[in-house]
């Protein structure tokens, strides 16, 4: 149900990469860094449109006689991702987080969980932003932006 889908259950794994790929790392379940509880997640993918221009002879049809109305194709994808979430004063979480943040300009596999749901949804991806984390109450609040390298997989258990 969607209504029980919360961020505090979710997690993020990623793994920086010496070069992009559009496969999942073979070591990706037993070397993937992970940041749990992310308060804000958005992955957005979209396809841009193109239409094959009609060429006229001039004067046919008589100007503002008649409409062509364009039938778009679809043509390139891309995907971003915008995250964010808090992080415990725990070495493990502060250490995946510092090692996100300093991947900036590096590839990256995400992937996202959400709750308790088993899927998997991410790909490789270039770290293009960053923020500065600044702790409230020992809590750390980390954000990063994405931008996706090759297809956004809503399910990378099957990437080989």
């Amino acid at each position: 149900m969607l209504d029980t889908i919360t961020g505090e259950l979710s997690t993020l794994k990623f793994m920086v990469l010496l070069a992009a790929t559009l496969t999942r790392p073979a070591t990706f379940d037993t070397a993937a860094l992970v940041l749990p509880e992310l308060t804000t997640s958005d992955m957005p993918a979209t396809v841009a449109t193109k239409t094959d221009p009609v060429s006229k002879m001039y004067g046919t049809p008589a100007a503002g006689t008649t409409l062509t109305w364009t039938k778009p194709k679809p043509d390139t994808a891309s995907w971003t991702a915008t995250l964010s979430g808090n992080v415990q004063p725990t070495d493990a979480e502060r250490t995946a987080m510092e090692t996100l943040r300093a991947a900036l300009g590096k590839y990256v596999w995400i992937e996202q969980t959400m709750n308790v749901d088993t899927t998997k949804e991410g790909g490789c991806a270039l770290v293009t932003s960053r923020g500065k984390p600044v702790p409230a109450d020992g809590i750390v609040t980390f954000s990063i932006g994405l931008t996706g390298y090759g297809p956004n997989f809503l399910d990378t258990s099957n990437i080989v």
